[in-house]
């Protein structure tokens, strides 16, 4: 059998998960992927990003040093090795900081570092080989690195290894990484290979490790190798029946991630929890399916807060048809204003201004869409000045003068202060320029002054 070369295994395999893992998995893989490049700036960034997520915070900081230690800037290598010390003082990763900090103290820092680097890759290679040729030889070295004092980078390497091999040895080996949690690291990456793999022995393995794991961490990990390998069945059971509410919302959030909208329609009709729901509808939202959400937007017997949430998330898919649609459809001021807010999320100035020119709307409406379109930056400038300008009622023309200032539309501003014949809209114009501060406004304050 052919196995891919070990030279950068995350970025050939764990790629899969990385597509649609959780942000912080996804930057870490790549932070990985630029190691094995040799892509330093770009790792230091990648870690820096996974190191928000407490569970991968530890394994961030190393690799962060590691890469910062071929940049290189041992100072900033060093910090980040005592930050990893003080705030994870029984991290598996410990052990590796300390001896990274050691070799970068040791004088002969750069050659010390690149030849430990080489000589691992080296030893990976020969394995990667002997796996082709005789793979009953090399699994039992594997499985030594794995027991042995190497450094975590050689350990994730061997089980990446393992993981491509079909052999009932691997497997167990694999499995019994899996279920450890003397190092949480590589119990996390054993679980993701099972994912990636696939097999139904693995998933089975993965079912039964899910439900004697105390790690919650560990737990989520599974999660995600269910949704790597496309098992929706197991990912919707746990959906349905986790009583921990982090891993069944962390269910219902994956299942967005593999379009099963379909499914999380049925268990939304069925759900009692207001928080679960709330889940669902941002799993409806992942998976782009704006119809359920603008049917429980729609939805006047259900929970306002859920229906809110349901326009707000229509607004950052960017639906604007049809949260249009919903606007028509709508009585109640309170809902029309978050529709609103929702177009303004979706960037829909035209529709706005819409609403801000209609005369029929009520005056608390168009007041909110003036306001939207006040927030919305340069583009909706044109269409302000053309409602003041059309614009018959005084309290309306007050609320464009001031989304015009909120716009710093100095030059709009100033255009209405000569044209305006309305003493107070005159004054309430010259107020907002002589608050804005800009050369062009000062220009037209002395302006007014020397006449």
């Amino acid at each position: 059998m052919t196995y891919i070369s070990t030279l950068a295994p995350l970025g050939l395999v764990v790629a899969l998960a990385a597509l649609q893992s959780p942000e912080a998995n996804q930057a870490y893989e790549r932070g990985r992927q630029a190691l094995d490049r040799g892509s330093w700036q770009e790792a230091i960034e990648a870690f820096g990003l996974a190191g928000e997520d407490k569970a991968l915070a530890d394994a961030a900081l190393y690799w962060q040093a590691y890469a910062y230690s071929k940049v290189p800037d041992a100072k900033r290598a060093l910090e980040l090795v005592a930050a990893l010390e003080s705030r994870f003082p029984k991290s598996s990763w410990r052990d590796d900081a300390q001896a990274l900090a050691a070799e970068m103290r040791g004088g002969s820092t750069r050659g010390a570092l690149d030849v430990k680097s080489d000589d691992e890759d080296l030893k990976l290679m020969a394995l990667n080989g002997l796996m082709q040729a005789d793979e009953e030889a090399a699994i039992p070295i594997l499985e030594e690195f794995l027991t042995s004092e190497k450094s975590t980078r050689l350990k994730e390497r061997a089980l990446f290894v393992l993981a491509q091999s079909e052999s009932e040895k691997a497997h167990a080996i694999l499995a019994r990484v899996a279920r450890g949690e003397r190092d949480p690291e590589l119990q996390r990456q054993a679980i993701r290979y099972l994912g990636v793999h696939g097999s139904d022995r693995g998933l089975q393995l993965l079912a039964d490790l899910y439900r004697g794991l105390s790690s919650t961490e560990a737990r989520a990990t599974v999660l995600e190798s269910f949704m790597i390998a496309g098992d929706e069945k197991r990912l919707l059971d746990l959906a349905k029946n986790e009583p921990d509410p982090e891993l069944r919302g962390r269910a219902i959030h994956l299942l967005g991630t593999m379009d099963a909208s379909a499914e999380l329609w049925e268990l939304y009709q069925r759900e009692t929890s207001e928080e679960v729901k709330e889940k669902m509808l941002q799993a409806f939202m992942i998976a782009g399916d704006d119809e359920h959400l603008l049917a429980v937007a729609r939805d006047r017997r259900g929970s306002e807060e859920l229906r809110r949430s349901a326009i707000q998330l229509l607004g950052a898919e960017g639906a604007e048809e049809a949260l249009w649609q919903l606007f028509q459809e709508e009585s109640s001021l309170e809902t029309k204003k978050q529709i609103l807010h929702g177009l303004f999320v979706a960037g829909d100035h035209q529709k706005i201004a819409q609403v801000a020119t209609d005369k029929a709307q009520p005056p608390e409406i168009r007041k909110a869409a003036i306001h939207s379109l006040g927030v919305s930056g340069e583009e909706a400038v044109p269409a302000l000045l053309g409602l003041y300008r059309s614009e018959a009622d005084r309290e309306v023309k007050k609320q464009v003068l001031e989304a015009l200032f909120i716009n710093d539309a100095v030059k709009e501003l100033i255009e209405i202060a000569r044209a305006e014949s309305d003493p107070e809209l005159k004054r309430r114009a010259v107020e907002k320029i002589s608050l804005i501060g800009s050369k062009e406004a000062k220009d037209f304050l002395l302006e007014i002054l020397k006449k």
